[in-house]
């Protein structure tokens, strides 16, 4: 039988600063695109192009200044300072308060990968990412191959294969229900996840917290590789807060939302 569809907006991708809402239909917006969804399936950062990212390294092919263009402090603080990138109308004392929320999210948002080395051609290993922060209610979870934001590709690209369906713990434990929207239900061994109905409290400094285990198959050419997970988050408006959809200060198109890729590590096959 079919599953309903689960709507989402995001400051993920920028739309509302992934603000992935908690709203049930039968059509919605989706990430990593627009139009029916969701999109439960493989996906990589390149489609969130209205997020800022927290490092200009992530951008080696642009030019330095292009590539700082993409960076949060630029491409959002800047803009909530001076008003403009869907901020014009949006107050200077309103702007402020924005501004010094997203400051304090960033500040409180990491993500890490744990993996092996090494393995043989073959071998299964796990792999965790533990991520922390974003504004809610949704944070995403890609592992990919390289913290490149517009080239990465999802981790089988490189030649792994994922067994199996992610583990995945959100603050409430363990969590299947973005795995359970996947209308193939044999073919849930995806590198993209999403964790949703998860809410920061600024004034506790509370915010999501996630851990995603994925169990890889080594591939078979030896070589070194390298693994790294991509961390989306929000640092806009929360419906959780209002139990509606609540479209962020600024519009759809601000860039309240995240990209931050982890640490990278090799891995030898031998």
């Amino acid at each position: 039988m079919r599953r309903p569809i689960f709507t989402w907006s995001i400051a993920l991708v920028g739309v509302p600063g992934l603000m992935l809402g908690a709203v049930w239909s039968e059509t919605g917006w989706s990430y990593p695109a627009f139009g029916e969804g969701p999109f439960v399936t493989d996906a990589a950062p390149f489609c969130a192009s209205c997020h800022s990212t927290t490092d200009s390294a992530y951008q080696p092919e642009f030019s330095a200044e292009a590539a700082q263009q993409q960076v949060f402090t630029t491409k959002h603080y800047k803009a909530l300072e001076e008003g403009y990138g869907g901020y014009e109308l949006v107050g200077a004392e309103e702007r402020q308060r924005l501004l010094d929320r997203a400051r304090k999210i960033d500040e409180n948002s990491t993500v890490t990968l744990e993996a092996p080395t090494s393995a043989a051609p073959g071998e299964m290993i796990s792999v965790t990412v533990t991520a922390k922060g974003g504004m809610g209610p949704n944070i995403g979870i890609m592992l990919v191959d390289e913290p490149i934001r517009y080239q990465a590709r999802p981790i089988q690209g490189a030649g792994w294969f994922i067994v199996g369906p992610p583990e995945v713990i959100g603050p409430d434990g363990p969590q299947t229900n973005w795995l359970d929207r996947r209308y193939n239900e044999e073919a849930t061994n995806l590198n993209f996840v999403l964790l949703y109905n998860v809410s920061a409290d600024l004034e506790r400094d509370i915010y999501p917290r996630a851990k995603v285990t994925y169990n890889l198959r080594a591939p078979q050419d030896p070589d070194e590789y390298t693994i790294t997970a991509a961390f989306l988050y929000g640092t806009g408006a929360n419906e959780l807060e209002t139990g509606e959809f609540v479209n962020p200060p600024g519009g759809g198109a601000a860039p309240s939302g995240r990209i931050q890729f982890s640490n990278v590590v090799k891995v030898r096959v031998q």
